[in-house]
């Protein structure tokens, strides 16, 4: 990129008169930085490292020492603003496409994606610009933020097909066996999330983008977590008893509506913190636990095949169910 081009896709001011005439990449972090690179100043401390280790230009938004009249420094009013101009010219001028999904669809794209041709991003918008850098021979890029579609000036979003691209099998709550083109598979994945399997591999094909089904190995919604009598954790499918958990009130009013739906056979659950009292009475019964002490005594004590937790991430439930038990110790006379 030659300098005065620079200046001008970041709105920027020339406020040297250096000898270099352009630039071979961008850097946004000290560790990035290459000789001949421009520097994009996120942090000023890291200016004068970058300078030495041979940064053509620096880009600031506050004052700064010009310790090398030779590099071009380029003045801006806002670091951000110059980040996103400067992703936005890389993304237009390398012809790189934006793919837009949802966390369910990126989750499994992410899994079946064998296309090294194809990035996934799901960092902070001040990262994007390392992220390209790492990734110089993309030609597509899959994010799942909305933020980040002010990046693009066009994108590229799943959607469900009105016909699925693959003939459903079997479909359990849990598990669904589908037949795609010559072969069948086996997905630990609930029926519920059919439409975005079908959005992925139906975005994929129309892309041209490579994937392999055989990839897929779960996604961390709506996971079973099967348990004993004691409320421990065992392997998968051993018991008739199943806990979920979920942090995000949408996805845990989809998934009680799943199960009442599809598993009238059993006994569901709603174990809720405080402050949701009778919000769920009308589907299911409803419990309230203020802590983990509760909500382990509920899960020993309550008679149910499904309980789904709302308000704990499922790491946080993983580490309740696999605390060893220990038996009561009777005290010697």
């Amino acid at each position: 990129m030659k300098v005065n081009e620079a200046v001008e896709v970041i709105n920027g001011e020339l406020a040297s008169t250096p000898s270099i005439s352009s630039f071979n990449g961008v850097a946004t972090r000290i560790d990035e930085v290459k000789r001949g690179c421009l520097f994009v100043a996120r942090n000023p401390d890291e200016i004068d490292g970058a300078v030495a280790l041979g940064a053509y230009g620096v880009v600031y938004d506050k004052y700064v020492q010009m310790i090398d009249g030779e590099i071009a420094w380029i003045k801006v009013s806002s670091i951000y603003d110059a980040m996103i101009r400067l992703i936005r010219y890389k993304l237009l001028r390398e012809k790189i496409e934006v793919f837009f999904t949802s966390e369910v669809e990126y989750q499994i794209a992410h899994q079946i994606n064998i296309d090294e041709s194809i990035g996934f991003f799901d960092q902070d918008l001040s990262e994007f610009l390392s992220f390209m850098a790492k990734n110089p021979d993309i030609r597509g890029i899959v994010i799942k933020d909305k933020t980040l579609l002010d990046l693009a000036l066009e994108y590229v979003q799943a959607i469900v097909p009105q016909n699925y691209p693959f003939d459903v099998l079997v479909g359990t709550l849990f598990d669904v066996k589908i037949s795609y083109k010559i072969s069948q598979y086996n997905l630990k994945l609930p029926s519920l999330f059919l439409p975005e399997l079908a959005s992925v591999i139906d975005l994929f094909m129309s892309n041209k983008i490579a994937f392999d089904l055989r990839n897929f190995s779960s996604i961390s919604y709506m996971q079973p977590n099967f348990i004993n009598i004691r409320a421990k954790l065992v392997q998968y499918g051993q018991t008739d008893r199943v806990v979920i958990t979920e942090k995000d009130i949408e996805r845990f009013k989809k998934y009680t509506t799943y199960i009442a739906m599809h598993a009238k056979w059993g006994k569901l659950i709603l174990l809720l913190p405080k402050g949701y009292e009778g919000v769920f009475d009308m589907v299911a019964q409803n419990e309230i636990y203020k802590d983990k002490t509760d909500l382990d005594h509920l899960l020993k004590t309550q008679n149910y095949n499904f309980a789904l937790v709302f308000g704990m991430d499922n790491a946080a439930l993983i580490d309740l169910l696999t605390t060893p038990y220990l038996d009561p110790v009777l005290p010697l006379f």
